[in-house]
């Protein structure tokens, strides 16, 4: 009888794997499919087959990266805006997503000219997110445990110092490291959103509304532009409660914003 458990117990195992093995081939199928409708410039197929990707839980800057790149060539940027936006939470720093969201950002802005004969379009994030934006929460998070191995290393040493001077030398190093670590806590709190209200997202409709009340009788309050920086902070219904980087706030329609998440 345990001869023939295990054997049930390996098969399934080996099952297990096996099934694996043909989601991962298939997910990698269904994104050169992506990639091969993108070539041939059907945007419509690539943007369905690398939301199969996404939708089927993978989270691959390379995939946001394509799929933003599709709705840039489909004229959905603020949607494009959003894709970038993702695949920069994964890979911050990213010297060719950085390019495409440039380009995203200025096609919004040369859009929104030619429509209402002006533009105001965001083309950088606030600065303390700009400052932080090259550095994964990962990365962030080694470095202030680093910091603080060190500090705790520094004051054991001090305690230890055979002379003034290497006590003091210690002590100095102990203050710089413990400054080090309260940098990297605080760069760390803005990369995980922590020190702003409410979730960050993107607009993806240009002119949409921003109302007093979840309501779409209510009375709008002001418009949003198309690819913006919003947080979320509320929900009721179909209608979000958003803060946009210009300021105002109110409630918009939920499929008028994307959420860049974790």
């Amino acid at each position: 009888m345990k001869r023939r458990a295990l054997a049930w117990l390996c098969a399934l195992g080996l099952a297990a794997v096996l099934c694996s093995a043909a989601r991962a081939e298939s997910l990698d199928e269904i994104f050169r499919t992506g990639n091969a409708a993108f070539a041939r410039g059907d945007f419509t197929q690539a943007i369905a087959q690398y939301q199969r990707v996404i939708d089927a839980g993978v989270r691959d800057p390379d995939v946001y990266l394509n799929l933003g790149l599709a709705y840039a060539r489909s004229a959905a940027l603020g949607r494009a805006v959003l894709a970038f936006e993702q695949s920069l939470r994964i890979r911050p720093g990213d010297a060719e997503t950085n390019h495409a969201l440039a380009l995203a950002r200025a096609a919004i802005g040369k859009r929104r000219a030619q429509e209402h004969g002006e533009a105001l379009v965001e083309t950088q994030p606030p600065l303390a997110e700009a400052l932080v934006r090259p550095f994964t929460q990962d990365g962030l998070a080694i470095v202030l445990l680093l910091c603080d191995i060190a500090v705790f290393a520094c004051l054991l040493a001090r305690r230890r110092a055979g002379s003034d001077a290497l006590r003091t030398g210690f002590a100095v190093a102990a203050a710089l490291l413990g400054l080090s670590a309260l940098c990297t806590l605080s760069a760390l709190l803005i990369k995980r959103g922590a020190l702003r209200e409410g979730q960050p997202a993107i607009v993806l409709r240009d002119g949409a509304e921003l109302r007093e009340a979840p309501d779409p009788r209510a009375l709008v309050r002001a418009r949003a532009a198309e690819g913006g920086s919003a947080r979320v902070i509320a929900r009721d219904g179909g209608f979000v409660q958003v803060r946009t980087a210009a300021g105002p706030v109110g409630w918009i329609t939920n499929t008028d914003v994307g959420l860049v998440v974790d």
